[in-house]
Formats: C-alpha cells, sequence, structure tokens
C-alpha cells in the first residue's frame, strides 16, 4: 500500500453485480449511534471489533463540510472546541476537510489518537470513542497500530465475503467501469 498500512491477500475471482446505482450502495449514516452502527455491520456478519477496525480506513480521505458542519459552531459537546474553529475556516475557504488532519496521506493510527481528543470529523468516528462501550477498543488502537493493521486486514478480508457473486447473479466486466 503507497500509503503504508497493513499487507493482506485481496481474494480473487470475484464476479460484479449487473447493476451498479447510487441507490444500491449501503453505508452508514454519518451521524449513526453505536447500537446502529453494530446493527448495520451485524447484518454484514461483522462484529463491533471489525466495525472499528473498518472505521481506521478514515485515517485516509476527506468528507464534504455539508456531512458534519452541523456538528460546528459549539452544537456537538464531543468536538473539540479548537477543532471546531478549525473546521469553521476550513469550511469557509473550501467544501470539505481531512478525516484525518495529522497524516491526511498516510494508513495508520493517528484516526484512533484523534477520536481521543475530541477531533473525529464525522459524528459516526466520534461516537467510537465517547461511547463507552467502543472506548477501549480505541485506545488500545491508538497505542497499538500493529493490532490494529491486523485486525483491519482479518475485517477487510471478512467484508471482502459479503455478498459474493456467482455466475448466476453476477459477470465478469470487460471494462470493470461499466455492466456488460
Amino acid at each position: 500500500m503507497e500509503s503504508g498500512g497493513p499487507n493482506y491477500t485481496v481474494e480473487l475471482g470475484r464476479y460484479d453485480g449487473k447493476i451498479s446505482t447510487r441507490n444500491s450502495v449501503m453505508l452508514p449514516h454519518v451521524d449513526d449511534n453505536l447500537d446502529s452502527l453494530n446493527a448495520f455491520f451485524y447484518t454484514l456478519g461483522l462484529s463491533q471489533i471489525d466495525m472499528i477496525a473498518l472505521s481506521g480506513a478514515h485515517t485516509l480521505g476527506a468528507a464534504d463540510c455539508g456531512f458534519f458542519q452541523h456538528r460546528t459552531k459549539g452544537r456537538d459537546p464531543s468536538m473539540n472546541p479548537s477543532f471546531d474553529a478549525q473546521l469553521q475556516g476550513t469550511c469557509a475557504r473550501q467544501n470539505s476537510a481531512f478525516l484525518d488532519d495529522v497524516t491526511p496521506v498516510g494508513f495508520d493510527n493517528s484516526y484512533f489518537q484523534l477520536l481521543q481528543k475530541g477531533r473525529g470529523l464525522l459524528g459516526s468516528d466520534q461516537v467510537l470513542y465517547t461511547d463507552e462501550r467502543s472506548r477501549g477498543t480505541v485506545d488500545y488502537y491508538s497505542s497499538n497500530q500493529g493490532t490494529f493493521f491486523y485486525d483491519f486486514s482479518v475485517a477487510m478480508t471478512k467484508l471482502g465475503r459479503v455478498g459474493v457473486k456467482t455466475a448466476v447473479d453476477g459477470e465478469i466486466r470487460r471494462d470493470c467501469r461499466y455492466p456488460n
């Protein structure tokens, strides 16, 4: 991985879906609480540990201001006040912010360290630390990058096995950007 992070084997030989639409994508909501996040991931056969490890992928990427701006201006007490002010300035200048502004192009455990400081960009990120039921895992990953990398690899492999298509309901695309 060019951004750092764990190496793991991606299972090959999968079929692509025959239909690909924006409405067919199912993701948790940016303000889901821990119960909602767990329920969503449990329907995929994934545990709370898997969900927290996969959330660590938010050490990369950015989010449009519309996904988190409603938390700024003191509206979310779990948000660090200096981070709140920083985000207000960022959104005044541009339309997005990095999910991890410390190492935005590096895959590491910085995401978890930011959650400990009230610097989770999305509400569904910050809840992993504010809810006591998941805080211990965030604390552990924050200080144990190797364990985070291992658990992330395991969870990604499990996620890759969700909804596997077969020749009956899938296809091998000639151009991966479009169904045949």
